[in-house]
């Protein structure tokens, strides 16, 4: 699963060319896996990481060939071999990787990477299909996911070759609910993560802080004049106003808009009061309200609370992703 979509979208430009490094294979320990993307500009910037640091200065020399020959190269870094102490990588991984670098240009459309770009910025789902074809001109499509596609019409969309399908899904969204001095870090730390941070708040200064200048929106709102459909399309909801009134009203929306994830922040005995008023209890809920919100990891500061609630949310999102099954996969036709 690619975690910084929002992160290529800032740095992507239609009026510039690039190298797109793919890992289409692994064998054995790898830092990432099947479908990881790294985009690389023509001054060899890099967005993205497809190991821990130690090929993408290798993988970014291989990039500018490709842009000066405008030919797709297939790289495999056998990452367990004796031999990396020969050419000084000494990585000393326990596995392989092949990483295939396709040329984006004016010239080639960009290989369709707007399109799937596009559909990052709008929230939709799709398939990048990608042909994996060393020293050719490249192709590569993106098909835009609905209710009655599967695996067999992708197969049927797709020319014949040896293609890398992955699956694009919208870019986790987060609704803050509180502008208070301890929800800057969270904030901060949600945007390196790569979320998408929606900030809400009924005081307009408290919004237009600078700590708060980079969120994806911000909404003046007061939660009760707020309903369920202003909490609706928002993955998570993390309640931090402080306000028992307030937060009653945020939990009772969230709630009607099933939202996956609801973070409380405060003790247990607030939490039931919250959910006393709408005759709730805390076992009613405990697939969805996460109160005291955030793993135990013994932090107080507000940068420690933070990162326990990042980490938190990345645990929920881990199991969403291990149970949907999002992966990418190869076929050859």
């Amino acid at each position: 699963m690619q975690e910084n979509w929002l992160q290529i979208v800032g740095n992507f430009s239609t009026e510039q060319d690039y190298v797109l490094a793919t890992i289409v294979a692994t064998k054995g320990s790898t830092y990432r896996k099947t479908g990881t993307m790294m985009l690389i500009s023509a001054q060899g910037q890099c967005t993205g990481l497809l190991s821990g640091g130690c090929l993408e200065a290798d993988i970014a020399l291989h990039a500018q060939e490709v842009l000066r020959e405008n030919h797709t190269k297939l790289l495999t870094y056998d990452l367990k071999a004796d031999a990396d102490l020969l050419w000084g990588l000494g990585l000393g991984c326990d596995g392989a990787i092949d990483i295939y670098l396709q040329p984006l240009t004016k010239i080639n459309n960009h290989l369709n990477f707007v399109s799937l770009l596009k559909a990052v910025q709008q929230r939709q789902s799709g398939y990048y299909c990608q042909q994996v074809e060393d020293k050719s001109a490249g192709m590569a499509e993106f098909i835009t996911a609905s209710n009655d596609f599967d695996h067999d019409n992708i197969q049927r969309e797709l020319p014949e070759g040896d293609w890398l399908i992955t699956p694009v899904t919208p870019v986790f969204s987060l609704l803050v609910c509180g502008a208070g001095p301890d929800v800057a870090p969270l904030v901060t730390m949600i945007e390196q993560l790569g979320w998408r941070v929606t900030l809400q708040d009924h005081r307009q200064a408290y919004l237009d802080q600078p700590a708060f200048a980079h969120c994806f929106a911000k909404r003046k709102l007061r939660p009760e004049q707020s309903n369920a459909g202003d909490y609706q399309g928002f993955d998570a909801v993390v309640v931090m106003t402080h306000n028992l009134n307030n937060d009653g009203e945020i939990l009772k929306h969230a709630l009607a808009a099933n939202i996956g994830y609801i973070g409380l922040l405060g003790p247990a005995g607030r939490r039931d009061k919250l959910l006393n008023a709408l005759s709730l209890t805390a076992s009613d809920v405990q697939q969805q309200v996460f109160a005291p919100i955030g793993l135990n990891i013994g932090g107080r500061s507000p940068q420690a609370i933070a990162l326990s609630i990042c980490a938190e949310i990345q645990q929920f999102i881990s199991h969403q992703f291990q149970s949907s099954q999002i992966k990418s996969w190869r076929i050859q036709q």
